[in-house]
């Protein structure tokens, strides 16, 4: 077994309050693995599934319908929904996984003067749509990422199905030498436990980035930031902040974080953005 990338998907189909935010916002989460935390993970929530299937029939861990209770979740309590984020938290915690992100939105293709991209189609990848060029700038960022020189390459690569069937390839001359015959893998989060992982991962994080887009403080946000502030999330991408719910803007102070951000990469400005979206109506 060797080690591996597991990535999934996230997002929330609708605006934030953040103005950085035009309601396209597309992620792609991908965490790293060493064979002995594939197998032990895997067999972790095997285990936990096993046990709660006893009362209740579940086939997978979906956090969004862990979350709000629907579909396979509906009859479990409340308090039975956030030990499984608890337990989940807690097996992250213990493995401290690499995690690397890609965003990707309208607005981001424009400030990163990218708008070239979006006709082109490379290596199974079409750029017209949002989420896999997305996929693609992941791929190359993961590449390209200095912690993959402790690894042994080539490394296996698997993508949660919906850009292809499960059980399905794509050959990307972009991953060569750095995955598995130059591929990636696509499976179902159903058949492979450790999708289901990724799953809680990429929920939690785009759940609280979504809660301080819109300085939401309900009793279920602030459960959900709790937990990833738990869990510690090892992003090697992203910014880590402290800030105190309740006392300050959390709007606000995500919108000036990104603000920060794009000046430090040399991206277009607010203005020049806008300019550019009127000239294109």
């Amino acid at each position: 077994m060797k080690t591996a990338i597991y990535i999934d998907d996230t997002g929330t189909p609708q605006e934030s309050k953040s103005k950085y935010d035009p309601g396209n916002w597309k992620s792609w989460v991908a965490v790293v693995l060493k064979p002995t935390e594939r197998t032990e993970i895997s067999q972790l929530i095997l285990a936990l599934k096993n046990n709660i299937s006893e009362k209740w029939n579940i086939k997978e861990f979906h956090f969004t319908d862990i979350y709000s209770g629907k579909n396979d979740f509906k009859k479990v309590p409340v308090n039975f929904r956030i030990g499984i984020f608890q337990h989940f938290a807690q097996i992250y915690k213990n493995y401290n996984c690499p995690i690397i992100i890609q965003s990707l939105n309208d607005d981001d293709i424009i400030r990163n003067e990218m708008s070239e991209f979006k006709h082109l189609k490379l290596s199974g990848f079409d750029f017209s749509d949002n989420a896999q060029l997305c996929l693609w700038l992941l791929l190359i960022r993961l590449k390209n990422n200095p912690v993959f020189t402790k690894y042994k390459l080539p490394l296996e690569i698997y993508v949660d199905n919906g850009k292809q069937k499960p059980n399905t390839t794509q050959k990307s001359v972009e991953i060569k030498d750095f995955a598995v015959n130059s591929e990636l893998k696509y499976i179902d989060s159903q058949s492979d436990p450790l999708m289901q992982f990724i799953d809680f991962i990429a929920y939690c994080l785009n759940r609280h980035r979504w809660i301080l887009m819109n300085n939401k403080q309900s009793d279920g946000d602030l459960l959900i930031m709790q937990i990833t502030e738990f869990a510690n999330f090892n992003t090697l991408n992203m910014k880590k902040s402290y800030f105190k719910i309740g006392e300050d803007d959390s709007r606000e102070y995500y919108d000036k974080l990104l603000r920060k951000t794009y000046d430090l990469n040399g991206n277009l400005s607010d203005e020049e953005v806008e300019r550019i979206k009127k000239e294109k109506e």
